[in-house]
């Protein structure tokens, strides 16, 4: 807003709301303008209610500016989102950051021979990677490891190890909510990384022109790498690459470290991906017809989930194409996705977290676009593979229309990782009602709302069931 020249603007609408300032035990809600609008003449009054520090602002106002012109709409919600997000990251303290790492997994006290790095990265780009002494002086020549140039990111090293160093960073501003900030990440001797610090960090933006041409270019698809086990009569898992081979093929199996050993015990479907939820589930349904035709053994029961055998993890990744990555985006399918889905999961499923579950989880695709790891397997039934599609492709299609962001309240960050289904299930009617305001909403509406109704149910999918069932697979 404050980029907006006041030169032929007549007016600013705002959404109707009330706050926490008039009504402390409310929860402010806003409304599009489609529905109720004030208009607000005065810019100045306008840009105060929207930057107000009172408002306390989870759900974020679409803002139309009526000019002589033309009008111009835009989602407040992307800069203000930002902004709140960020004012509450600065105001953590050193305690507050290491209790929400260690939450999710990314800290551990201090040990005696860590190696000291510091990252700098913005909107999850690698701007600078150096290595630091102690003091936060930068050892060797000076010259950072790796460094953004002319205005693009910088390169990620090729060192497995750097790269881990370098996901911890960015995984560690996210988590605090940080979107371009710097960050000291530990490498011990073992080869762990731990987050150590973080700072906001005024950073110069990235030059995204070419990206966002070849995104406009690309048309909107949906993949996905689900996971199942096969279990035997005594409850033990048969490994997958006994019947599906390694971890080639469409249809095969993942690798495991177990110990020191690698192992090949979980089921993985490599889908050919699709534009709507019904093509993905249709590939899906194909792979498993396919693995059907391999696995002879009539003893076997398929299983998915998050946790259907003690200790191991099961997930459900989903891949997007033709839409650029960014941690708004992230959280979108954090609180569209990873919390719905997290309350009609078995309960169970709460052990697959902080080592699999993370909130913002995700990796770079070398098709261009990137794979979303929060998500337990979905496989459970074609109604919630499709059902984690449709909330996917909602949240990757109306990224600027989904004002209500969730996963920027600590109070549902925390239920999620404590599997506090009472508490989560707080923010699903807002979560729904965004969700209905978006113009994608109709199609995907199908697929969507018997996920809703079953997490308003309390109900919670069956993980010691035959995923083959549902599936319509012969057994």
């Amino acid at each position: 807003m404050s980029s907006v020249s006041a030169t032929g603007i007549t007016r600013i609408w705002i959404p109707t709301y009330w706050t926490t300032i008039c009504k402390p035990e409310a929860h402010i809600r806003f409304c599009t303008v489609r529905y109720a609008a004030k208009a607000v003449n005065s810019r100045a009054k306008a840009l105060f209610l929207l930057n107000s520090s009172n408002l306390g602002i989870r759900r974020m106002p679409l803002v139309v500016i009526e000019s002589n012109e033309k009008k111009v709409a835009g989602m407040a919600g992307n800069r203000l989102n930002r902004l709140e997000n960020e004012r509450r990251a600065i105001a953590l303290t050193e305690a507050e950051m290491q209790a929400r790492w260690l939450r999710a997994g990314l800290y551990r006290e201090q040990q005696g021979d860590e190696r000291l790095y510091r990252v700098q990265a913005a909107d999850l780009a690698l701007i600078e990677l150096k290595r630091i002494n102690g003091a936060g002086r930068t050892l060797g020549s000076g010259e950072p490891i790796a460094a953004a140039t002319g205005g693009h990111p910088a390169e990620w090293p090729a060192d497995p190890v750097l790269r881990r160093v370098i996901r911890r960073a960015i995984a560690g501003l996210y988590a605090v909510g940080m979107d371009a900030g710097e960050a000291d990440v530990a490498l011990g001797s073992d080869g762990r990384v731990s987050m150590r610090a973080a700072r906001r960090r005024k950073i110069t933006p990235l030059q995204q022109q070419e990206a966002e041409a070849e995104l406009q270019e690309a048309p909107l698809l949906i993949g996905a790498d689900p996971e199942f086990v096969f279990i035997r009569p005594d409850g033990k898992v048969a490994p997958a690459s006994r019947y599906l081979g390694g971890v080639g093929g469409a249809a095969g199996s993942d690798v495991m470290l177990i110990g020191r050993r690698l192992m090949y015990p979980v089921a993985e479907l490599r889908p050919e991906p699709a534009a709507d939820p019904a093509g993905l589930t249709a590939n899906i349904r194909r792979l498993l017809l396919r693995a059907a035709g391999l696995v002879r053994d009539p003893s076997l029961r398929w299983a998915a989930g998050a946790m259907p055998v003690p200790g191991l993890a099961l997930g459900g990744h989903i891949h997007l194409s033709g839409v650029r990555l960014t941690p708004r985006l992230l959280r979108l399918l954090d609180s569209y996705a990873a919390f719905p889905l997290a309350l009609v999961e078995d309960p169970a499923g709460r052990g697959r977290r902080p080592r699999y579950g993370v909130l913002g989880d995700y990796r770079q695709q070398p098709h261009g676009g990137f794979e979303y790891r929060t998500l337990p397997s979905w496989l459970v039934s074609p109604a919630a593979a499709k059902a984690a599609f449709a909330l996917a492709l909602l949240c990757a299609r109306e990224a600027d229309a989904l004002h209500d962001i969730p996963a920027l309240d600590e109070r549902y960050v925390a239920a999620y990782y404590a599997g506090d289904r009472a508490e989560l299930a707080g923010c699903l009617d807002g979560v729904a009602a965004a969700m209905a305001a978006t113009a994608s909403y109709a199609a995907l509406a199908p697929y969507i709302e018997p996920l809703l109704d079953a997490a308003r149910r309390g109900a919670a999918w069956d993980e010691r069931a035959d995923i083959r069932v549902k599936w319509r697979i012969p057994r």
